[in-house]
């Protein structure tokens, strides 16, 4: 016989499990809300004509709607922890004498999820003693009767099951996750430390937390090296957004730096990046730990090039070494090899790593790779040349405030002041893992081995080094044909260009030497320290020479070209080359006496 209170009573539940109101349900049946209220307070049924759109409606069938059972499924999914089947209907086709008996596994319920992540069912179920929940693993039996009593549905938060590691081999870990609830803690990091992995397993392995909540039962899957968190205060897990992450205050990038010049953009990116990372490093430390303040390159085509610190040695060993640090480099990938290391960057990221790379933005130059959005498509970045769209982000606040430009600072600032890269960069360095930070006195023996090394190093991939570098630059300068505006215009302004570029790099350089030899206190032999002091004062010498004639060039030369009058910026006559080249010849034989003071120094016993 039908039962017309119980039946009203299932339409309810499930008009309300569906997210209906009665109102949206008596639209969707073209029926009046009228009709849909008597028929859940069992004033009548519904039309035999309407039971078909009923049924789909309220994801059930016919005759779970009319039939006179107790047991009856509200919902069920068949989940691997991140995709979700629904099955409702064909567990409630299952339901025998309110009764329901199934083995949980993808052929038997008909659906399928292709992952190596453990598989479950989860279950919210009704009984006239009330509303409850169940779940069963993969290739378990999922019994429920009129005696069954799970888990009722009026929990703030519980985690209930805990499982580690895959479809294949896994183990519950409960009594982690109890131990991870006793501390109070914010978030679950699923490693194989928190974790142990099974010996037997070489694929990835993964968490899976089933818990209960206001809203009903869930499932969560976490591979392992990644995190979980508790959210929406904590009655919610939540995974990692790997679809975005930007790491938020990674300081700005100018060519002034903080206080003073910061002109070497390798070394003025890392010192973004470890500042960062909490690490105390100044920009002037980072130039003399690494010896690229002893630097000097030229190349004969007169390429802006030879002012990138590492273009033909390496100074990223001793730098890294010094502070502690592992490092990879990954220079110029194919393009079929970007992804893992698009992947690699990610990942770096998520760990609150700073990545350094050349080329981002506008020119090849040094900057910081600050964060990602898009699942990785697209990265942002600080590099030495977002002065200008920072100015003219203020200058439109100032100006106006049109739609248009509130909606270009609100996306500037959604993605924590940064800008986004133009290119996929050529050269990039990954911090690896944090070691022993070396004693004070090996770092300076490091330095001044790499000021000898890079003073008497060869010509590298087409760039002269140190002493050779010099000679070459003066010897440039003595083309008087290479400087003749008549003739080839564009040729000359670059030349002048890269000359006032090589000028400013070679004066910022010797004064971080300057700065970073007198702060050192490690050598305390008196010769040794008496010899230290002249190497810092010849630095210095040569960096207030170069910028004392850099400022006064600047100011009065201007060539005329044509009906234009350009402002070429440097040596453009042949007497500002000539004093510059003896201003060269000064400076290499101050360099030349440091190569000798430095090979005495390491050859102190307090060296050895």
């Amino acid at each position: 016989m039908i039962n017309m209170e119980k039946i009203g009573k299932r339409i309810a539940a499930l008009r309300k499990e569906q997210g209906f109101t009665g109102e949206a349900l008596a639209e969707r049946l073209q029926v009046s809300p009228q009709a849909v209220s008597k028929w859940e307070n069992a004033k009548c049924l519904p039309e035999t004509a309407i039971l078909p759109a009923l049924a789909e409606a309220l994801d059930c069938s016919i005759d779970s709607l009319l039939c006179p059972r107790e047991l009856f499924i509200l919902e069920a999914v068949y989940t691997d922890g991140q995709t979700q089947v629904p099955v409702t209907r064909f567990l409630n086709d299952m339901v025998r004498d309110n009764t329901l008996n199934i083995y949980v596994n993808a052929p038997f319920i008909g659906a399928s999820i292709e992952s190596d992540r453990l598989k479950l069912l989860l279950v919210k179920y009704q009984t006239p003693k009330g509303l409850y929940f169940s779940c069963a693993l993969q290739n378990e039996n999922l019994i429920l009767d009129m005696k069954s009593e799970g888990f009722a549905g009026d929990w703030a938060f519980q985690i209930i099951g805990a499982y580690y590691g895959n479809e294949k081999e896994y183990s519950s870990a409960m009594q982690k996750i109890e131990h991870y609830e006793y501390f109070k803690r914010d978030r679950i990091e699923v490693n194989h430390e928190s974790f142990p992995s099974n010996p037997a397993s070489d694929d990835t392995e993964y968490l899976t937390l089933i818990y209960l909540n206001a809203e009903g039962i869930h499932a969560i899957s976490c591979p392992e090296n990644d995190t979980l968190y508790y959210g929406e205060h904590g009655t919610k897990l939540l995974l990692r957004d790997h679809s975005k992450c930007i790491l938020k205050n990674v300081m700005r990038l100018s060519w002034e730096g903080e206080g003073s010049g910061q002109m070497c953009p390798w070394a003025g990116s890392l010192h973004a990046a470890l500042k960062y990372m909490g690490e105390p490093y100044t920009y002037e430390q980072i130039m003399g730990m690494s010896g690229a303040c002893y630097r000097i390159c030229f190349t004969d085509v007169w390429d802006y090039s030879c002012t990138d610190a590492l273009v033909a040695f390496d100074y990223v060993t001793p730098l890294y070494s010094a502070i502690g640090y592992s490092f990879r480099i990954v220079e110029r990938l194919e393009k079929q090899e970007r992804k893992a290391e698009r992947l690699a960057i990610m990942e770096d990221i998520r760990n609150s790593k700073p990545v350094l790379a050349i080329n981002l933005r506008v020119a090849p130059e040094w900057g910081v790779i600050t964060g990602y959005t898009d699942n990785g498509s697209h990265f942002l970045c600080r590099t030495y040349f977002d002065k200008d769209v920072f100015d003219a982000l203020e200058q439109e606040d100032e100006q106006a405030d049109s739609r248009k430009q509130a909606d270009r600072r609100t996306v500037f600032e959604e993605n924590g002041g940064y800008l986004f890269s133009d290119f996929w960069p050529f050269i990039i360095i990954h911090f690896g893992e944090k070691k022993n930070v070396k004693p004070p006195l090996d770092i300076l023996k490091t330095s001044l081995t790499t000021l000898i090394d890079s003073f008497q190093a060869e010509e590298c991939r087409g760039y002269t080094q140190g002493r050779d570098a010099y000679k070459a630059w003066i010897r440039g300068l003595s083309e008087e044909s290479d400087f003749r505006i008549e003739d080839e215009r564009d040729n000359v302004l670059r030349r002048l260009d890269v000359n006032d570029n090589m000028l400013c790099n070679l004066a910022d350089a010797r004064r971080a030497a300057a700065a970073w030899l007198r702060e050192d206190t490690s050598l305390t032999n008196e010769t040794g320290r008496q010899y230290l002091d002249k190497i810092a004062e010849n630095c210095k010498t040569i960096s207030d020479t170069v910028s004392a004639f850099r400022d006064r060039v600047r100011r009065t030369s201007a060539c005329e070209i044509a009906y234009n009058t350009i402002n070429a910026y440097g040596v453009s006559t042949p007497g500002l080359r000539k004093e510059q080249i003896d201003l060269l010849e000064n400076a290499l034989t101050l360099e030349e006496e440091n190569c000798r003071l430095a090979e005495m120094i390491l050859e102190l016993p307090e060296m050895m």
